[in-house]
C-alpha cells in the first residue's frame, strides 16, 4: 500500500501516537558503533553569486578567462558523514546512548578538532587513518564539495583489526544494538568492513535482526557500475543478519535506480519519490529503503510505502550535515521502535531543526518543532 501525504496537517490525528519527546527506560543501555570516515571541512558561504543556478552559468561565461566571487569564510569544522551522524545521534538522545566511533580521525593520533568535537560525546574513539579534507561551497540551493580523498583508501577491514584488535571489536559487537555505516561512495574499501561486521555478529551468536544496520551511501556517482552491483549483493548479505535501513538523497536514488535499469531522473513529485522508493525496494534486499529530497521523505518496507512532506526551510542557516541529521533522526526513531511514518517524522524533524539552528536537536526539541510545524508557526530560525 502506498500512502502519499502532501501536508503535515493530514497527520494531526496520528502524530500523538509518536511520543517523540518521551524518554525510554532503556535509553542508557543502547549502544552501538558508527563509522568509518572522517573529514576536516572548510565552509565557504557563497554570496555573489549566491545560488548554484547562478554560479554555473557565471563559470561557463568565464571559461578561458577568469572570474571572481564574493564569499563569507566560516572556518574549519570537523566533518565526514560518520562523525556528523554519530554526534547528532548523541544529541538526539541527550547523551543517553553509548556510541563508539571508528574512522579517519588521525593516522598517528586523533587530531584535536575531533577530540574537541567528539571526545565528550563518544564512548570511545578509534582512528584508522588521517582525515580527508573538503572545501564546501554553500549556496542557497545546494552545495559543492571539493574533496581530497586520498586517505579514504586506507579504511579497510585489515586496518580496523590492526587498530582495534579482534578481542576489542568482539566486545563492541556483543553489546551492539546499531551500526551507523555511511559514506560508501568515498570509502572504496569499506564494503569489507560492513560485511565482516555483519558476519561477525552472526558468529558471536547475536540474534538475527536484533542489530539495526543503517547505511547511507553518500555521493557515489564516481563508483563504477561493477562496484554498485557488488554493493547490492553486499546489502543482501547484511540484511540476512541485521535489520537494514538503506538511505539515499534524491540524486543518489535516481542513480541507484539507473544502476538497476530504471529511469527516474528528474522525477521529483511526492508520487514519483514514493514510486522510486518502491522500485528500489523491489530490487534491493533491504528491510527499509528511505529517500530524502530537500522537501520531503519516503520509506518503503514490507508494510508498504509512505511519503511525507518536510519542514522545508527556504534559507537554511547551514545545509552541510542536514542529511546526516536526517539519518540520525531516522536511526533514533528506529531504535525507539517507530514504524515507517514515525521514522520519517523523526528524520524530518532532526534535519529541519538543524538547518534552522545549526545544531542537532534533542528528542524534546524535535517535538517542539513538530508542534510548530503542525500548528503552522514554524519559523525559519530556531
Amino acid at each position: 500500500m502506498r500512502e502519499v501525504i502532501h501536508a503535515i496537517s493530514e497527520l494531526v490525528d496520528r502524530i500523538d501516537g509518536y511520543a517523540i519527546d518521551r524518554p525510554t527506560q532503556d535509553a542508557n543501555r543502547v549502544s552501538g558503533i558508527c563509522g568509518f570516515d572522517g573529514f576536516i571541512d572548510t565552509f565557504i558561504r557563497m554570496e555573489n553569486p549566491g545560488s548554484m543556478a547562478e554560479f554555473g552559468p557565471s563559470v561557463t561565461r568565464a571559461a578561458g578567462i577568469s572570474t571572481s566571487c564574493t564569499v563569507r569564510r566560516q572556518g574549519l569544522k570537523f566533518g565526514g558523514n560518520g562523525p556528523l551522524i554519530a554526534a547528532a545521534l548523541h544529541d538526539v538522545f541527550g547523551g543517553g546512548i553509548s556510541v563508539s566511533y571508528i574512522g579517519a580521525l588521525g593516522r598517528d593520533e586523533i587530531q584535536p578538532i575531533f577530540r574537541e568535537a567528539l571526545g565528550g560525546k563518544m564512548e570511545q574513539l578509534y582512528s584508522l587513518a588521517d582525515p580527508a579534507t573538503s572545501d564546501c561551497l554553500e549556496f542557497t540551493d545546494g552545495k559543492i564539495m571539493l574533496s581530497d580523498l586520498r586517505s579514504c583508501a586506507e579504511i579497510t577491514w585489515e586496518r580496523l583489526i590492526e587498530c582495534l584488535g579482534a578481542e576489542k571489536l568482539d566486545a563492541l559487537l556483543k553489546d551492539c544494538r546499531f551500526v551507523g555505516a555511511v559514506n560508501w561512495g568515498k570509502l572504496v574499501n569499506v564494503g569489507g568492513i560492513w560485511e565482516n561486521i555483519a558476519k561477525r555478529l552472526g558468529e558471536l551468536g547475536v540474534p538475527k535482526k536484533q542489530v539495526l544496520f543503517f547505511m547511507d551511501l553518500a555521493e557515489f556517482e564516481q563508483r563504477p557500475m561493477a562496484d554498485r552491483n557488488e554493493l547490492l549483493q553486499l546489502v543482501g548479505r547484511i540484511t540476512a543478519q541485521c535489520h537494514t535501513i538503506l538511505s539515499f538523497n534524491l540524486k543518489e536514488a535516481w542513480q541507484m535506480a539507473e544502476t538497476l535499469g530504471g529511469d527516474f531522473h528528474g522525477k521529483k513529485t511526492p508520487e514519483d519519490v514514493a514510486a522510486l522508493a518502491e522500485y528500489l525496494r523491489s530490487s534491493i534486499d533491504a528491510d527499509r529503503i528511505v529517500i530524502h529530497p530537500n522537501d520531503g521523505a519516503a520509506c518503503a518496507s514490507a508494510d508498504g510505502c509512505v511519503y511525507i512532506p518536510g519542514p522545508f526551510c527556504k534559507d537554511p542557516l547551514i545545509s552541510t550535515g542536514a542529511g546526516d541529521n536526517f539519518g540520525a533522526g531516522c536511526l533514533a526513531g528506529a531504535l525507539r521502535g517507530f514504524d515507517d511514518l514515525g521514522i520519517l517524522l523523526t528524520g524530518a524533524c532532526a534535519s529541519g531543526h538543524f538547518v534552522r539552528s545549526g545544531r542537532s536537536p534533542s528528542f524534546g526539541e524535535m517535538k517542539t518543532l513538530l508542534d510548530a510545524w503542525v500548528g503552522g508557526t514554524l519559523a525559519e530560525r530556531l
